[in-house]
């Protein structure tokens, strides 16, 4: 079953800041970025329920290349998705103002 995926600002900016950053350093590197995530965003329309738990409402996708995770939630027939999450970030952190 395909869910409709649905970002919230917030993820919409990070993956802008995520894809300019890693542009200004090696160009098409942003994109491979953005290959990579929606690779992870397709899986998951198609297995909403694929990745664990976390924080009881939210499920989490470990990207692999990219040091990043997603965060969504599955709410009825929609995919939203919160947030691309530095792993180098403190995870306590999370979903706080940067």
């Amino acid at each position: 079953m395909s869910m409709r995926v649905e970002w919230r600002d917030r993820a919409i900016h990070e993956a802008q800041e995520a894809y300019d950053w890693y542009e200004v350093r090696s160009k098409g590197t942003g994109e491979r970025f953005i290959a990579e995530l929606d690779e992870h965003i397709a899986f998951v329309q198609q297995r909403p329920k694929g990745y664990p738990l976390w924080r009881y409402r939210f499920r989490k996708v470990t990207m692999l290349v990219f040091p990043y995770r997603i965060i969504y939630r599955v709410e009825g027939d929609r995919t939203i998705i919160f947030s691309e999450f530095h792993n180098k970030r403190d995870p306590q952190r999370w979903g706080r103002p940067h």
